[in-house]
């Protein structure tokens, strides 16, 4: 059992918690950082991820944008899958990208030009669903886009974690299907990863009883914008440095 991979676990699982995506969002750049190699970090992130949305979604399936849902399976999902096998054959450095874009979404709710781009830019969600695929699929970072689409949508507090909780598992079953079918998985069944899957949904447990009840609608979305703005504020630096 490794420590900085034990407590990357507990801090990324806490922010999946919350807001329905997090340990791979966070937890990729930081396993990496690490020097920890990509196929090894989705091994270790994908089970954790899937084990906490799993639970996020038990009984709150009645708040699930069912449309933008069935959108993803059809325009995200088949990229996903595509771009992951093709990993290795790409060196992409688009996390800047997607941090500045995540910085500017943050302020939707601030400056009424942005609010205005997001609007239009829903207008063409195949396009961006589709640009969201491949993004994860080659970098584990699709859940930016994710949250920032459906922090746009007047869902509920309850519809937005439940939406991209149930994306996010979806993002990381196929991933993991993946990586099971056409990678070199003989390190899965390790008996110390199964203490780093474990620990993701003690953490939800936790989160979800002590802070994620007690959080009122319009401080959520303030922290939703908030966690947005950390996002790309950590993407734009890590790219830089």
């Amino acid at each position: 059992m490794s420590i900085d991979i034990t407590l990357v676990i507990l801090f990324t699982a806490a922010i999946q918690s919350i807001f329905g995506t997090g340990v791979l969002l966070f937890g990729t750049p930081l396993l990496l950082i690490l020097g920890y190699k990509f196929q090894y970090a989705l091994i270790i992130l994908l089970p954790t991820s899937i084990l906490i949305n799993s639970f996020q979604l038990r009984n709150n399936l009645d708040n699930l944008d069912i449309l933008f849902y069935k959108r993803l399976l059809l325009y995200s999902i088949p990229l996903i899958i595509t771009f992951l096998y093709l990993t290795e054959s790409f060196a992409l450095r688009i996390n800047i990208i997607v941090g500045v874009f995540l910085v500017v979404i943050s302020q939707k709710d601030n400056i009424l030009s942005i609010n205005r781009f997001m609007n239009q830019l829903i207008k063409y969600e195949n396009l961006y669903l589709m640009i969201m695929g491949i993004i994860h699929g080659i970098t584990n970072l699709g859940g930016a886009l994710l949250s920032a689409i459906v922090f746009s949508k007047g869902l509920s507090k309850e519809g937005k974690r439940t939406t991209i909780a149930a994306c996010y598992l979806t993002f990381a079953i196929f991933q993991l299907s993946t990586i099971v079918m056409f990678f070199d998985n003989s390190n899965i069944a390790f008996s110390s990863n199964l203490i780093y899957w474990a620990l993701g949904p003690a953490i939800f447990f936790i989160v979800e009883r002590f802070i994620y009840f007690r959080i009122k609608e319009a401080t959520y979305i303030a922290c939703a914008n908030f966690f947005l703005l950390v996002m790309g504020l950590t993407l734009v630096i890590k790219d830089l440095y």
